[in-house]
C-alpha cells in the first residue's frame, strides 16, 4: 500500500510531479495535505493507495482531511488543536486560509524532471 500524497514514492510524486515532504503529521504537513485535496475535489478526482484513479467528492474529501487530525494526535503532535481547528475550517468553506497556503508550499516538493529540456 502505497502513501497517496506523502513521500518520494507516494502515488503524487509519481502520477503529478509533487509531494508533501516526509515527516511527523505537524501543522505545516497538514496544511500541504490539504491544500492537495482541495486540488483533488476541485478536478474531481484523485487516487487510491494502489494509485489507481478514483472519484474524490466531498465525502472523501472530508474523510481524508479529518484522517489528519487522528494522525496528528497518534504521533502525539503539540500542535494537534491547530491542526484540527485548520481542518475544520478548511473543510467548512472549502478555501485554505492564506497563511496556510503559504505553510503549505514550504512543505509541497516539486519532483525535477530527468529530462533537461533547457538546451
Amino acid at each position: 500500500m502505497v502513501n497517496i500524497y506523502m513521500g518520494r514514492g507516494s502515488c503524487y510524486s509519481i502520477k503529478e510531479g509533487m509531494y508533501v515532504m516526509s515527516g511527523p503529521m505537524d501543522l505545516g504537513r497538514v496544511a500541504a495535505h490539504l491544500f492537495l485535496h482541495l486540488r483533488d475535489l476541485r478536478r474531481g478526482w484523485s487516487y487510491d493507495h494502489d494509485c489507481n484513479r478514483i472519484d474524490m467528492d466531498r465525502d472523501l474529501f472530508e474523510a481524508r482531511s479529518k484522517y489528519l487530525v487522528k494522525i496528528c494526535r497518534d504521533q502525539s503532535a503539540d500542535d494537534c488543536d491547530a491542526v484540527e481547528s485548520l481542518v475544520r475550517e478548511v473543510i467548512t468553506t472549502l478555501r485554505m486560509p492564506r497563511w496556510a497556503e503559504e505553510l503549505a508550499a514550504r512543505y509541497i516538493v516539486r519532483v525535477k524532471s530527468i529530462i533537461d529540456y533547457s538546451t
